[in-house]
């Protein structure tokens, strides 16, 4: 999976600007495995899809970490870099998982890592609407 402002297939002249997007009944796998996920990067973005009903927010789930590990979530109104802010995180249990869910209304989100002192490697992140 490319990490947060890779550029992506997409008609946008700017190709970091590509996003998909994600509607109630979607899931979009964030992070999946292949990543050396550290303290300077983030995961690609998504856009919060307005298509369906039942909108109950965006719930994130982990797997493949270590007890300890932590992830955050971040959300948006402009998908920039120095926008993002972080609106809840996961401190993944003993079997390496944890979930989140954001029932706010943001138009944009990602995930990054916590702060253990290392990289965090093989950890998967879908998030569902």
């Amino acid at each position: 999976m490319p990490l947060y402002g890779t550029p992506q297939a997409g008609s946008n002249p700017d190709l970091s600007k590509n996003l998909s997007d994600v509607c109630p009944g979607q899931s979009y796998t964030l992070l999946d495995g292949t990543e050396v996920f550290d303290e300077i990067s983030a995961s690609v973005a998504f856009a919060r899809g307005t298509q369906g009903s039942g909108d109950n927010g965006v719930s994130f789930f982990a797997s493949g970490g270590s007890e300890g590990d932590t992830v955050g979530i971040q959300a948006s109104n402009v998908d920039e870099d120095d926008k993002y802010t972080e609106v809840g995180s996961m401190s993944l249990d003993a079997g390496g998982n944890g979930a989140y869910t954001d029932v706010g209304r943001a138009a944009f989100y990602r995930v990054t890592p916590g702060l253990s002192g290392s990289p965090v490697t093989g950890l998967t992140v879908i998030a569902q609407r």
